[in-house]
């Protein structure tokens, strides 16, 4: 059965303090991803927040795949407690049939697979406080079919 094993007015307390500290580093972000108005997090900021409960990352396989026409690798990570314990899991591809990767080459495909799948692997245990701060779930690095917003030039 279920059960509530610290108060939940403690619980949300530390999440306050993680969604303010997240919000204060991304509000230093020169160039946040935006996407149609709603703030995104990159891979590294889920690997910021992770760092505060003692979470990180790890990619555990990555494989060549092929889908008919388009060709990439999918990857799986998953998130560890400090003491290695396993919270959570992820998939993710990048295959060459997105615009955005149908001319990079492998390397590349690989990389943002790999990226994908540990940023999802994050996700999954910290969206919650994500979503507190004010930012959409979804880690940035899936949002690559949707038109983003244009990013300020650096000055």
């Amino acid at each position: 059965a279920l059960a509530i094993d610290r108060a939940p007015e403690a619980v949300l307390a530390e999440a306050q303090n993680a969604a303010k500290a997240l919000a204060d580093v991304i509000a230093r972000k020169p160039r946040p991803v935006k996407f149609n108005g709603e703030l995104y997090l990159e891979y590294e900021d889920w690997a910021m927040l992770g760092r505060f409960y003692g979470v990180t990352a790890k990619v555990t396989s990555t494989a060549y795949v092929t889908y008919g026409e388009a060709a990439g690798f999918e990857a799986v990570a998953v998130a560890l407690m400090a003491d290695g314990r396993e919270v959570s899991r992820a998939e993710a591809l990048c295959l060459n049939d997105e615009p955005n990767w149908s001319r990079k080459p492998l390397y590349q495909l690989k990389s943002m697979a790999q990226t994908r799948a540990a940023a999802k692997a994050l996700r999954n245990v910290f969206s919650w406080i994500a979503v507190l701060a004010g930012y959409r779930p979804t880690p940035a690095e899936e949002m690559t079919n949707v038109a983003p917003a244009p990013r300020p030039s650096a000055a």
